[in-house]
């Protein structure tokens, strides 16, 4: 759900990095709201079949922070973002779009910014010395780090080897 929304904030944000997740979870989203769209539509319609009134206007309200969530994942790899444009193409875009939503992210900061989130260990190492260990500490509590990597890590930042 928070993957969808932050696609949602970014309505029409084609700058920055969007990872496999937020990429697949926002579509999941988008998905099974066009379902529900699509339930209310049979539901007025009654026995003369559906119009597609209710979905149609889910799936076009939809349509540019799609195009904005695929390039930030395209920007994820490193790639242009022009290549959206191959998603435009009948069956050749859905390959397309299943590809470039599976693709590997490049690790750290590419010509696009850097990575999603972040890697936690390299922010852990910013601030002063009882900051450092602060941030260690709070990543042991979540698992991120085991017990022997945190007392080694705090053994550096106190000999002042991790600068």
């Amino acid at each position: 759900m928070t993957a969808y929304l932050d696609a949602m904030r970014r309505y029409a944000t084609f700058k920055g990095r969007s990872t496999r997740s937020q990429f697949w979870l926002y579509h999941l989203g988008v998905l099974v709201l066009a379902i529900v769209g699509f339930i209310i539509d049979i539901a007025i319609a009654g026995p003369r079949g559906p119009e597609p009134l209710v979905s149609a206007v889910i799936i076009i309200a939809h349509y540019i922070p799609s195009l904005a969530i695929i390039v930030r994942r395209l920007h994820d790899t490193n790639q242009s973002g022009w290549l959206v444009l191959v998603c435009l193409i009948p069956l050749i875009g859905l390959v397309a779009f299943i590809v470039f939503g599976c693709m590997a992210s490049t690790p750290g900061t590419n010509r696009f910014g850097a990575p999603v989130g972040g890697d936690p260990v390299v922010a852990a190492a910013s601030g002063t010395k009882v900051e450092r260990i602060e941030k260690l500490a709070a990543l042991r509590a979540s698992g991120a780090l085991s017990d022997a990597e945190f007392e080694k890590m705090k053994a550096d930042v106190l000999s002042g080897a991790a600068a």
